[in-house]
């Protein structure tokens, strides 16, 4: 909606027919002038942009975002969740899509089925508890990959995308918001905004309805959004990401500062110079320098204000609405200083009526206890952060009916795989010579692993811990088992369980079962079943911590310890040959 403004101008001209009769007509002049003007604004109001309908939500991470060749953790929420979230006080959920590696060809092809039947339920549930549900297209996310990325790849990408999502959710209520691409890079500065321009056209070919989430190039910088012309279209939200200041909120982040914080650690907020870090000259010059120059000045308050307060005038004056679609401080930093940041950063927010979401319930920047990929949604929650970010506590008879099927185990089978990674899980990635695969009709969505190759796998690195207690508890009633479809009698693979990696302190200690094609029937699907007390210890330990090493010595497994799976399909020998699938990876009583 654009501001209507009115002004009256008003001309005199001066002449000079004697000084009473010339006084008396200004002044008929502008007592006429006042009351006209008093009366076109009396009937005619200045129009105000309509307020967004929502104020505070989460970015729920890594549910549609796979590892390259891998199907994402589609089970990661359900509808239980949803209900938590609407009793915490969210009112807006932001979900990041990695749709160029979910279409088929890759970035220009049609998205696959299974992604959006599992999308159409999430509008589902978001519509039922009244839940505004932002799809992100987060594609091409990772700034190598950015580099990389031509121009003419954004706009064949968006053209191939927008057409399906437009399309299919037209009807949706407004309940569903479209966001056309998350943090279009610096490298599209020149030419973003027509590109942007012309998706939104693109949409409103199939869609005239439906709200659109708009931003800048150059990462969705607030510097950049304030610079932006806003688009005609009336219905559009435009978004920035706030981090600011970036080395202190992302310190220790391995996307920080482009890699260069990953080794800061310590840098309070306020700014206090008593306990800021030294750094050595194995930092880049650039972070040495900031923290020097330029932290004492933008690690306060005041510079969270003034930068919140510049894109909130920006929106006034022209007329739009804004949203913080991402904000987060790192769940390792001092508690003391990330509630700081935490508190003036969303105290800023409210101010000027600014929504925004945090950047996850889990992972780096979220509201669990730890970043680490076994604390579970909504059992892990730190209180204060939760609060800080402005949100309430659950009830716990809302928590109670969460994670389900975690619950449930033993006494139930829990399913860790089945094309798709079971409620909890991390994200599994493969490596090597395997890939998803779709070409059995017997089991539709299944690993499929492709001899020769000497160096291939499949890893759950981080089972929930919920479900590992119980499992390191009851380890010697249970029992794995799989579906399994060998096409050759010389084929063989390992299974392993992981305890987590500690570094040399804590070694990263297997038990190995080796499963043989010859002991079962070749050509035809067969269940393979394991009992855990059958795993043996498997000698030497390699941790990723420092660089990387083995150590070859004794296994010395902890069940307490106990974290992850890893299917193993190396052959040097270059002897096994033809294919192998996978599915149905079940952990039960025997």
């Amino acid at each position: 909606m654009t501001r209507i403004k009115r002004e009256v101008f008003h001309e005199t001209t001066t002449q000079t027919y004697g000084g009473a009769f010339s006084t008396c007509k200004f002044l008929i002049l502008l007592i006429f002038a006042c009351f006209a003007l008093t009366a076109c604004t009396s009937n005619e109001p200045v129009s105000e942009v309509e307020p967004l309908p929502f104020t505070k939500g989460f970015d729920m991470l890594k549910w549609f975002e796979p590892l390259p060749g891998s199907l994402p953790d589609l089970n990661k929420y359900d509808e239980a969740d949803f209900v938590c979230l609407k009793s915490m006080g969210v009112d807006i959920i932001r979900l990041p899509v990695h749709f160029e590696l979910l279409m088929e060809p890759k970035n220009i092809g049609k998205v696959n089925d299974i992604i959006f039947e599992k999308l159409d339920q999430v509008c589902d549930w978001a519509e039922k508890y009244q839940i505004y549900l932002v799809i992100d297209n987060h594609s091409f996310n990772e700034m190598e990959i950015q580099n990389k990325v031509t121009l003419e790849t954004y706009k064949t990408h968006l053209q191939a995308l927008w057409p399906q999502i437009a399309e299919r959710y037209k009807n949706r209520s407004e309940y569903i918001i479209y966001e056309i691409l998350n943090e279009p890079p610096d490298n599209l500065s020149n030419s973003w905004y027509k590109i942007q321009k012309e998706t939104i056209d693109l949409i409103r070919q199939y869609d005239s309805k439906r709200t659109i989430v708009v931003t800048c190039a150059n990462w969705s910088n607030p510097d950049n959004l304030v610079k932006m012309k806003p688009y005609e279209d009336q219905n559009l939200i435009y978004t920035f990401h706030f981090y600011d200041p970036g080395p202190f909120t992302t310190q220790g982040t391995e996307w920080g500062g482009g890699g260069d914080t990953i080794d800061l650690k310590g840098l309070p907020f306020p700014y206090d110079k008593s306990r800021v870090p030294k750094l050595n000259n194995n930092f880049k010059e650039w972070v040495r320098s900031y923290i020097k120059n330029e932290y004492p000045k933008e690690g306060t308050v005041k510079y969270i204000n003034d930068r919140i307060k510049k894109v909130a005038s920006w929106a006034k004056k022209n007329n739009v609405r804004i949203w913080a679609g991402e904000m987060g401080a790192a769940v390792w930093i001092n508690p003391t200083d990330r509630f700081a940041w935490i508190n003036a950063t969303v105290a800023a927010f409210k101010e000027n009526n600014i929504p925004y979401c945090v950047w996850g319930l889990d992972d780096d920047t979220g509201i669990l206890k730890t970043a680490d990929a076994t604390m579970v949604f909504p059992d892990d929650i730190n209180t204060e952060a939760l609060e800080a970010y402005g949100f309430t506590m659950p009830d716990e008879s809302i928590v109670a009916k969460t994670n389900q099927v975690l619950r449930d185990f033993p006494q139930k089978p829990y399913l860790i795989y089945d094309g798709i990674t079971g409620k909890g899980n991390s994200r599994y990635y493969l490596y090597g010579d395997i890939n998803n695969a779709t070409d059995d009709s017997e089991h539709g969505y299944c690993i499929k692993m492709s001899w020769p190759s000497e160096n291939s796998g499949c890893r759950i690195p981080q089972l929930p811990a919920l479900l590992t207690s119980k499992i390191a508890e009851n380890n010697k009633s249970l029992s794995i088992s799989l579906s399994v479809k060998f096409t050759n009698t010389n084929q063989e693979f390992k299974f392993y369980l992981v305890d987590s990696d500690g570094g040399e302190a804590q070694l990263p200690w297997r038990k190995v079962f080796v499963v043989k094609a010859s002991d079962y029937k070749v050509g035809e699907w067969t269940t393979v079943e394991i009992p855990v007390s059958q795993f043996s210890d498997s000698r030497g330990a390699w941790t990723d911590k420092d660089g990387g090493k083995w150590f070859d010595l004794p296994c010395q497994f902890d069940w307490s310890r106990f974290e992850g799976l890893w299917l193993e399909f190396s052959d040097y020998s270059g002897k096994i040959n033809g294919d192998v699938y996978i599915d149905d990876i079940v952990i039960k009583k025997k």
